[in-house]
């Protein structure tokens, strides 16, 4: 019995398991939900993940829920390839840079892409500002792990697979703010750099090219 994985589109956090399947090599069959339609909200699916949200697989009758739990679990049933270091330093440097990049970050971007998403004349200018700059001092320590390296841990590992899907994410709102400052003939917000200027120390640590096989599977039908 194939993999089944509850997902959604967009969604990030299915995005990363789907990566992490397509590493493993594993055959999966996706049933998407319609978020808008609160159908991760039904009995049926509560049923599943009680939190109410994607992803969730479903293998052999073996029911988990959150993204990076599940990549865990797949790394561990399907050992081969591996996407985890043997060395236990770098096992748990990796859960660190994890931890930082989805939740550390969480709340000054989630306040960020809030405000991008209002009408203009909604947005509360001093507080996109201040996240900003927060935003942009916190991507300062993943771009330091990272330094010269291709891959976090040396090595491809979940800590890629977990962190790029959120910037992917991120790279796109700001890709939307860029095209906005441009049709207000390059405007920036606040005071100093444009948002726009944010995305550069993203690209460095998460670009495509660093995860040549990540795009194309993202879309992947199976």
């Amino acid at each position: 019995m194939a993999i089944i994985l509850y997902d959604a589109i967009p969604s990030s956090n299915s995005d990363r398991v789907k990566i992490a399947l397509h590493e493993k090599g594993l055959a999966y069959e996706r049933v998407t939900l319609d978020l808008a339609k609160k159908e991760q909200k039904r009995p049926e699916f509560l049923k599943l993940n009680p939190y109410g949200k994607v992803p969730v697989i479903n293998d052999n009758g073996q029911i988990l829920f959150e993204s990076c739990i599940i990549n865990e679990y797949l790394d561990e049933q399907y050992p081969n390839p591996p996407l985890m270091p043997k060395d236990p330093y770098l096992r748990g440097r990796g859960r660190v840079l994890v931890d930082y990049a989805l939740n550390y970050l969480h709340e000054p971007y989630w306040a960020l892409r809030g405000e991008m998403l209002k009408k203009e004349s909604e947005r509360n200018i001093a507080i996109m500002e201040e996240k900003r700059h927060i935003l942009r001092n916190l991507l300062q320590y993943l771009e330091e792990a990272l330094g010269d390296k291709s891959y976090f841990l040396g090595e491809i590992s979940l800590t890629d697979i977990d962190v790029l899907p959120r910037f992917l994410r991120m790279d796109a709102v700001f890709a939307t703010h860029r095209r906005m400052a441009k049709e207000n003939q390059g405007a920036a917000i606040g005071q100093g750099d444009s948002l726009g200027s944010l995305t550069d120390p993203v690209r460095r640590f998460a670009p495509i090219s660093k995860f040549p096989l990540a795009p194309p599977r993202l879309s992947h039908q199976s």
